[in-house]
């Protein structure tokens, strides 16, 4: 495979990898939202004690599914940041055959210097005067 093609894979993975951290992102954010529902929730019923005497079925119901909602999340974002560190893992390896490429490349466009210099060289050059 040349190098121009190491390149366009290294592309895909570093947009793939690009995509993977945005979801992270994403899934980072609604664990925050979460918690900071849950201290509003809490601070609410710190500060009107008479509501959880109204409505505590519907306050438990809440906090419940907020948690649960926080743990399930949770787990989501460990397994998102495991892909984002295998898509990582991905953008270095094709960043290394990019390099690998590339330097082949190099070599071969040396060589090909070098040969076409000896080639120059070793043909018998015309000293007759013109």
């Amino acid at each position: 495979m040349n190098w121009k093609n190491q390149r366009r894979i290294l592309a895909v993975h570093e947009q793939l990898h690009r995509i993977e951290i945005g979801r992270l992102s994403r899934l980072e954010r609604r664990a925050r939202e979460l918690k900071e529902e849950e201290g509003r929730i809490v601070r609410c019923l710190d500060g009107n004690r008479d509501m959880i005497a109204l409505f505590p079925e519907v306050v438990l119901q809440r906090l419940k599914a907020n948690m649960r909602q926080q743990k399930e999340l949770g787990v989501e974002v460990d397994r998102q940041t495991n892909v984002t560190l295998e898509q990582a893992k991905r953008v270095k390896q094709a960043e290394r055959l990019v390099a690998d490429a590339e330097k082949e490349r190099d070599q071969v466009e040396d060589l090909e210097s070098l040969r076409e210099i000896i080639d120059a060289c070793g043909r018998p050059r015309d000293f007759s005067a013109p």
